[in-house]
């Protein structure tokens, strides 16, 4: 579709709660679904007209992808008056002035969703991008919404409480309870699963922040439990993984196939090193474990995940070791799967996404008083 239709008619329209356009930060079409797919979803779901801005797709102009969602590779939509103009602190493309620009047309929000670190952000000329990017907007984004604890404390500390919102990842519940019995698995993981008592899974990025020392311990601490790791290869990092008969790594897996797969673990775990990034991290995956109703073990360092009570960790590897086997205890007992499911309904990406909205549609009605 091109931008006199779709001004004519999605924008035209004019039901919609916000408008609302994500800057472009990662392709839409990419392996693994991170928070902009899964928000610009949610906000489709609770009103919002949500245009997902890219580079690639193969998208020429606007092209519908979920209720009230569309793809958008088209300039026109910076003459779009009143949206909200959504930056990632990891994007792949905008920059400091991009920011400053969408001011004249907007509000812009400026979403704090990992620590800047050279390991997370490709080198040196894009942490410095990301750095420059971060200080623009917290000099002047109308709002700053960190998805984790210590960066939210961070903002506000620097922009005070009134520009700030904490909105945490979180999952699609739907996607992760569906029936999926019919999907195919794979036959390595089939084969996997027969040698091994237990299997204790990962899927997310295999990516210089998961603690490889650590992974290889347990496993040495833990003869008889296979370790599954599912995911695409950031940095090539898959070459640190232990090279053991008790861990297989199976690569990337489908969004659509990915619970299936993940169904047939008994615990999961997410092993990231102690430091900033595991302290400063919400990680999607947890409240996708819950979902799944998995037992869930970490490092002791996540911030994020040890909040609740029903998450296990370990600082090292005998600790880490005790925690799954507690952990594996618990794997089929009905009420500790019952408080997991509890805590994935209170952790859904549409309740996510009301808070967002509403704390926009509240400073935008303070614009409008004002005026």
């Amino acid at each position: 579709m091109d931008w006199q239709r779709f001004r004519d008619g999605p924008l035209a329209e004019g039901r919609h709660r916000v408008v609302f356009i994500l800057e472009a930060s990662v392709d839409w079409g990419i392996t693994l679904y991170q928070r902009p797919h899964h928000m610009a979803l949610a906000l489709g779901r609770i009103g919002c007209l949500v245009l997902y801005r890219t580079t690639g797709d193969g998208v020429v102009g606007f092209r519908p992808i979920g209720s009230n969602v569309w793809l958008v590779n088209d300039r026109n939509v910076d003459s779009i008056p009143g949206a909200v103009r959504s930056f990632y602190s990891t994007t792949l493309f905008a920059d400091k002035s991009h920011l400053r620009a969408a001011k004249n047309t907007g509000l812009v929000a400026y979403e704090y969703i990992d620590h800047i670190d050279a390991s997370i952000s490709g080198g040196s000329s894009s942490l410095r991008r990301l750095l420059e990017l971060k200080q623009a907007a917290f000099e002047s984004a109308d709002l700053i919404v960190s998805s984790a604890r210590l960066l939210h404390d961070e903002a506000v500390e620097a922009c005070g409480e009134h520009r700030c919102l904490s909105v945490p990842n979180g999952v699609d519940v739907a996607h992760y309870r569906d029936e999926h019995s019919t999907t195919e698995i794979s036959q390595v993981l089939k084969t996997f699963m027969l040698g091994h008592s237990h299997i204790v899974g990962y899927f997310g990025a295999i990516a210089p922040w998961l603690w490889y020392d650590l992974i290889e311990e347990i496993s040495n601490l833990l003869p008889e439990v296979g370790f599954v790791l599912i995911g695409p290869d950031y940095s090539g990092c898959v070459p640190r993984l232990p090279r053991k008969s008790n861990v297989i790594y199976l690569g990337p897996i489908d969004y659509q196939k990915l619970a299936a797969h993940a169904g047939l673990f008994d615990v999961c775990f997410i092993p990231f090193v102690m430091g900033e990034i595991a302290r400063s991290t919400s990680p999607l995956k947890l409240f996708e474990y819950f979902a799944l109703e998995k037992p869930v073990v970490v490092t002791s360092d996540m911030m994020e995940c040890v909040a609740y009570d029903e998450v296990f960790s370990g600082s090292n590897a005998e600790e880490f070791a005790r925690a799954i086997k507690e952990a594996l205890n618990l794997r089929n007992d009905p009420q500790f799967k019952q408080r997991l499911r509890v805590l994935a309904d209170a952790n859904s990406w549409d309740v996510r996404a009301e808070v967002y909205i509403s704390k926009i549609e509240a400073l935008i009605a303070g614009t409008r008083s004002i005026s």
